[in-house]
């Protein structure tokens, strides 16, 4: 087992098959545990009780979500997992969230998605290959325009994407 500091939690909701909202999550700390197990990890985040209220939903309704999880320093970029919320576990004056998860998009998938736009945006030759290494630098962002992308595909057949992360 590996752990991580966790810097930052991202979440990607759908709410009554309606549009997808963004939920930047104030941790005040938290660990990643990549546990080894077929691709599973275990975020721990600490929150305040004003943060808990959309832990708490998640685990009532027993479903998954689509994470952006910022791991070790804050220049990294966010690795996109999707989870189930394991717990909530009150402290003294916070929460504890425990979720596990796996990974929903590598690296190479979000660099093929770059490379899918760029090429729909009409870019060839010298300017694509400019173009390229100026938005692979924004990879985070790029991982969020993926996500979004899986969800309006998966919306339009029928399924959420989340129906595949056992």
């Amino acid at each position: 087992m590996k752990t991580f500091r966790l810097r930052g939690l991202h979440l990607l909701l759908q709410e009554d098959k309606k549009e997808l909202t963004e939920e930047q999550v104030k941790i005040q700390e938290g660990l990643v545990i990549n546990r080894e197990e077929d691709g599973w990890w275990l975020v721990e985040a600490v929150v305040a009780e004003s943060g808990v209220a959309t832990f708490q939903q998640l685990l009532n309704e027993a479903c998954k979500v689509v994470m952006e999880v910022l791991i070790s320093h804050t220049q990294n970029d966010p690795a996109t997992m999707v989870g189930r919320v394991r717990s909530i576990r009150s402290l003294t004056d916070r929460y504890s969230i425990l979720i596990d998860g796996k990974m929903a998009v590598k690296k190479e998938e979000v660099f093929n998605y770059i490379l899918e736009t760029l090429i729909e945006d009409g870019y060839s030759g010298d300017e694509l290959l400019t173009e390229f290494k100026k938005r692979k630098q924004d990879r985070g962002s790029w991982s969020r325009h993926l996500a979004r992308s899986l969800y309006k595909q998966y919306r339009t057949q029928g399924y959420s994407p989340l129906d595949h992360a056992e």
